[in-house]
C-alpha cells in the first residue's frame, strides 16, 4: 500500500483540515500502517499539543482513507488497496456508508479478476479476511457486504463467480454467525444469519416467497460430494422457516422436489431442511411427504429419513409406499429405487410398523393365478417373513387408523378379504397352489385364528368347502420341508377339528384322522381328534359307534396298539356306559351282543396266548377285561341270551385263558350265569344240603338267595345257644359280598340291619376272641362286618362304640387289638 498511499492518499490527508480528535485518529491509523516515517505522520504527530486528546475516527477521516474511486480504477491496485485495510478494520476503524457502497461496487466489478488465476491466492485470502472483519463488524459495511456475498453466491447465472464466493464463504466462515445493521446514527444492532422475518426484511425486502424460491433453486446445484450453497444455508434453518412450510403446502411440496433433485444430482443425503420443525414439534416437510402422491424420490426420502417421522406420519408413508408400488401396473417394482431403497426398507420393517393394507397388497401381487412370477418371489419372501415370523401360531399386530391393531382371523375374513359369501370361488386358486405357497401358509394361520368362529361365519356348505381346502393343503405337505410341516400341519388339524366338532360324518372324521400318516408331528393330535368323535361322552351313544369300537379293536390288536390308539381309552372308560346304553334299548339286541362278546373274547384269547412273548398283549388283555367287567356289571342279565351266557361262563372258567385270576370279572359272569340258570342251581344246592354236602360245593356255585341268607342270619343270632358256628355259610357271603350287598339293598324286611347288628355283637363276644377255639368263626364275623358296615351311614357310630369298648379295660389285649383293627378297617 506504500505506493498507493503516497500517490493517492497521503496528498489528500495533507490538504485536509482535521480537528484534534481526527488528527489523533490519523496518527493511530498511520501507526497501524507503519507509516511513521512519512511527512504526514510527523506533521500530524507534532500538531497534537494536548496529550489527553482522544482519538475519534469520523466519517470524514474514513472517506479520506477508504473512498478513492481512482484507486479502484485499476482492479489489481484496488484489490491490493482493500487487502491493506486489515490492520485498520481489525483495530475498529470502519469505512463509512459511502466508502462501503463503493467497496461493494468495486468487488462486483472486479469479481472476475478476483476469481482468476492471475490473482495470487495470498491476495484473495487477504481480501476475504478484510471482508470477514467488515461483515462481522458494527459498521455500515456489514449489511451491504453480506448482501453482496449472499446475492453473488446464490446467483446461479454466473456459476463460476457463484461457486467462488460459496467456497470463500465456507473457507472463511462467512454468512454464518452475526451481521450488523445501522439502525439510526451509528447505532448498530446485531443479527444472526438465521431465517426469520428480520432476515427476510434485510435480504429479500420482506418477501418470503423470494427467499424460499431461492433456496429451492440452489438445492440441486453443485458438484457431487463437494461443499456448495446448501452447506451455507443449512445453518440458517429455523422454526420460523418450518412454520412457513407448515402454512404453505405448495412450497412444502416444492421443497421436497428440490431435496429429491439434490439427492439425484449432487448425491448429497443431508437432511437438515427435510427435518426442520416448528415450535410445536411439527415436521412440515415430513408431514407433506406423508400426504402427497409419491414418486421414486419420495421413496428415497422415506427410506433415509424415518427417525423424525411421527407414528401417524409413518403410517401414512407406508400407505404411500404401497400406492407407489401399485401405480402404473406395478412398474416401479423394476426400478433401482425399489431394489436399493424400498425392498431393503420393507425387509427391515417390524410387523408393528406395517399397515393392515400390506396384506391385501401381498395377496394381490402374489395371487396364484394373476400374480407376476418375478414379483411373487420378492413379495412372498418379504411378507411371509414379516407377517408369520412369530414362533407362536398368532397373527401379527399391524397398524390401522394410526393405532396398533391385533389382526384376527375373523377380521381378515369379513373385512380385508370379504369372503363370507364367495368362499369356494375365492379359495379355488389357492387350493391348487398347495401348502408350499406362502399365501396359503398365511391363510392357514388366518383360519386357525378364526377356528372358533368358523361355524358362525359360514354355512354348512361353505364349511365343507373349507374342510376340503384344509385337507388338500394337508395332503400337499407330503412334498414339503419339515419346517413347513411342523408349523402348519398342527394348525390344519385344529381347523378341521373345529369345523368337524359336532359332525356325525364319520367318513370325514376318518379322513381327518388319516392325516396322522403324513407326519409324526400331528399323529397324537389326529388320534385325539378321532377319540373325541368315537368316544364323545357329550353325544348320545349309538349302536353304530359301538360297532366301530369293536371293529377298530382289530386294528388296535394287530398293530400292537400303535393304530386306533383311542381304543385303549375306550376299553378303560366306556364299559359301564355301554352297559347303560344296552339297558336303555327296548329292542332285542341279543344277536348283536353275542357277536360283540365273541369278538372281544376272540382278541382276549389271542392276546392272553401271546402275552408271555410281548408285554403289549398283556396290556390288551387287561384293557379288554376292564371293559368287560365294567360292561357286564352294568348290563342287565336279561339282555344276554342263555347261549351267550353259557359261552362267556365257560370261557371265564377256562384255566388257560379265562378270568380265573380276575375275581371281579369272574364273579360278575357267575352272577349272570346264576341269573339265567338260578332255578337249576338252587335245586342242586338244596339236594346237597339235604345230604349234608354243602361244604363240598364251590362258593361260586352257590346262589345268594333268601334261603342262604336266612340260614346264615339264624346261625349268627343263635350260635351260642345252638352251639353251631357255620363258617361255610359266612365264607359264601364274604366271597360273594357284591351279590350279597346287592340282595340286601333290595330287601324290604330289615334283614340288613339285623345282619349288621348280629355281626356287631359277635365282635364283643370273648368266646370268639383271638387265641380261642372259635377264633376262625370270629375272624369271619369281623371280616363280614367290615364288608357290610364300611361306607354305610352307621359306620362312624359303630367305630365310636367299638373304640369305647376297646378302651374300657374289660377285654384282653388280643381282643382289644382286634377291635382297634376293625375300627381302622372301617375308617380306611
Amino acid at each position: 500500500m506504500s505506493v498507493i498511499f503516497k500517490t493517492k492518499i497521503e496528498a489528500t490527508l495533507t490538504k485536509s483540515t482535521l480537528n484534534p480528535n481526527e488528527t489523533k485518529a490519523l496518527v493511530t491509523t498511520l501507526e497501524l500502517l507503519n507509516y511513521q516515517d512519512t511527512e504526514t505522520y510527523i506533521q500530524a504527530k507534532n500538531s497534537i499539543t494536548n496529550q489527553s486528546t482522544t482519538s475519534v475516527f469520523t466519517n470524514v477521516l474514513a472517506q479520506k482513507l477508504y473512498y478513492h474511486p481512482e484507486v479502484y480504477a485499476d482492479q489489481n491496485q484496488g484489490l491490493a488497496f482493500v487487502a491493506s485495510w486489515f490492520p485498520l478494520i481489525d483495530y475498529g476503524f470502519y469505512p463509512d456508508k459511502k466508502s462501503s457502497d463503493l467497496l461493494v461496487n468495486f468487488l462486483k466489478f472486479s469479481l472476475s479478476l478476483l476469481t482468476s488465476k492471475t490473482v495470487k491466492k495470498s491476495l484473495q485470502t487477504r481480501v476475504f479476511n478484510v471482508i470477514k472483519l467488515l461483515v462481522q463488524s458494527p459498521s455500515d459495511a456489514s449489511l451491504p457486504l453480506s448482501k453482496f456475498l449472499l446475492n453473488t453466491a446464490f446467483d446461479s447465472r454466473d456459476y463460476l463467480s457463484s461457486d467462488f464466493i460459496i467456497q470463500q464463504c465456507l473457507k472463511h466462515d462467512l454468512l454464518n454467525g452475526q451481521y450488523f445493521v445501522n439502525r439510526t446514527n451509528q447505532d448498530y444492532t446485531s443479527h444472526s444469519f438465521k431465517i426469520n422475518q428480520t432476515f427476510v426484511n434485510h435480504f429479500y425486502l420482506g418477501d418470503w416467497t423470494q427467499l424460499i424460491s431461492n433456496i429451492h433453486h440452489l438445492l440441486p446445484i453443485g458438484k457431487p460430494y463437494l461443499p456448495n450453497a446448501y452447506n451455507i444455508i443449512a445453518h440458517w434453518f429455523t422454526d420460523d422457516l418450518a412454520q412457513f412450510y407448515a402454512t404453505n403446502l405448495d412450497y412444502a411440496v416444492q421443497a421436497l422436489q428440490a431435496i429429491k433433485e439434490r439427492y439425484a444430482f449432487i448425491e448429497d443425503k443431508s437432511d437438515a431442511l427435510l427435518n426442520i420443525k416448528t415450535n410445536e414439534g411439527l415436521y412440515p416437510l415430513l408431514h407433506t411427504l406423508a400426504i402427497k402422491t409419491w414418486d421414486s424420490g419420495d421413496v428415497i426420502l422415506f427410506k433415509l429419513n424415518t427417525k423424525n417421522l411421527t407414528q401417524t406420519q409413518l403410517d401414512a408413508c407406508y400407505l404411500r409406499l404401497l400406492d407407489w408400488l401399485t401405480v402404473n401396473e406395478s412398474s416401479n417394482f423394476y426400478t433401482e429405487t425399489f431394489k436399493d431403497y424400498a425392498k431393503p426398507f420393507l425387509f427391515d420393517s417390524t410387523t408393528k410398523a406395517l399397515p393392515v393394507a400390506c396384506i391385501p397388497f401381498w395377496f394381490e401381487k402374489c395371487h396364484p393365478k394373476t400374480g407376476i412370477e418375478t414379483q411373487k418371489t420378492v413379495y412372498n419372501d418379504l411378507f411371509l417373513h414379516a407377517l408369520t415370523k412369530n414362533p407362536k401360531p398368532k397373527l401379527p399386530v399391524l397398524r390401522l387408523d394410526n393405532s396398533d391393531f391385533q389382526i384376527t382371523g375373523a377380521y381378515l375374513i369379513t373385512t380385508v378379504f370379504k369372503i363370507e359369501d364367495n368362499l369356494k370361488e375365492w379359495l379355488d386358486p389357492f387350493e391348487t397352489a398347495g401348502i408350499n405357497n406362502p399365501l396359503n401358509q398365511f391363510l392357514i394361520l388366518m383360519f386357525y385364528d378364526a377356528r372358533e368362529a368358523l361355524l358362525k361365519l359360514y354355512n354348512e356348505a361353505d364349511c365343507e368347502v373349507l374342510q376340503s381346502f384344509a385337507l388338500a393343503l394337508a395332503h400337499s405337505a407330503t412334498e414339503t420341508s419339515d419346517t413347513i410341516k411342523t408349523k402348519n400341519l398342527p394348525l390344519l388339524v385344529s381347523i378341521l377339528s373345529s369345523l368337524c366338532k359336532t359332525s356325525g360324518n364319520f367318513t370325514r372324521v376318518n379322513q381327518i384322522w388319516a392325516l396322522k400318516n403324513i407326519d409324526h408331528v400331528i399323529k397324537d393330535q389326529c388320534n385325539l381328534f378321532a377319540q373325541s368323535h368315537y368316544i364323545n361322552i357329550k353325544a348320545p351313544l349309538k349302536l353304530n359307534i359301538i360297532q366301530s369300537w369293536y371293529n377298530f379293536l382289530g386294528d388296535y390288536y394287530y398293530s400292537l396298539t400303535t393304530e386306533a390308539v383311542w381304543v385303549s381309552h375306550m376299553l378303560k372308560t366306556q364299559g359301564s356306559r355301554t352297559g347303560i346304553y344296552f339297558n336303555s334299548l327296548k329292542d332285542d339286541v341279543t344277536y348283536f351282543l353275542n357277536k360283540s362278546i365273541h369278538r372281544m373274547l376272540h382278541f382276549h384269547k389271542k392276546s392272553k396266548q401271546k402275552q408271555e412273548s410281548n408285554s403289549v398283549f398283556t396290556t390288551i388283555t387287561t384293557e379288554i377285561e376292564t371293559y368287560l367287567a365294567d360292561f357286564l356289571q352294568e348290563l342287565n342279565p336279561d339282555k344276554l341270551d342263555q347261549h351267550t351266557t353259557k359261552y362267556i361262563y365257560n370261557y371265564s372258567i377256562d384255566k388257560s385263558y379265562g378270568f380265573t385270576d380276575n375275581n371281579t370279572l369272574d364273579k360278575t359272569i357267575a352272577n349272570i350265569y346264576n341269573f339265567h340258570f338260578k332255578e337249576e342251581a338252587t335245586t342242586n344246592i338244596n339236594i346237597l344240603r339235604e345230604h349234608g354236602l354243602l361244604t363240598k360245593i364251590d362258593a361260586k356255585d352257590i346262589p345268594i338267595d333268601n334261603t342262604l341268607i336266612t340260614k346264615a342270619l339264624h346261625n349268627l343270632e343263635n350260635y351260642k345257644t345252638e352251639t353251631t358256628n357255620n363258617t361255610e355259610l359266612l365264607e359264601v357271603l364274604s366271597t360273594k359280598i357284591v351279590a350279597f350287598k346287592s340282595w340286601l339293598t333290595q330287601d324290604t324286611t330289615g334283614l340288613q340291619a339285623r345282619f349288621i347288628q348280629a355281626l356287631y355283637m359277635t365282635l364283643l363276644d370273648t368266646d370268639l376272641a383271638p387265641e380261642t377255639p372259635l377264633e376262625p368263626y370270629g375272624n369271619l364275623c369281623r371280616q363280614l362286618f367290615v364288608q357290610l358296615a364300611k361306607d354305610s351311614n352307621m359306620a362312624m357310630t359303630y367305630a365310636l362304640g367299638l373304640k369305647a369298648m376297646a378302651n374300657s379295660g374289660a377285654y384282653s389285649d388280643p381282643l382289644k387289638t382286634t377291635l382297634l383293627q376293625v375300627i381302622n378297617d372301617l375308617n380306611a
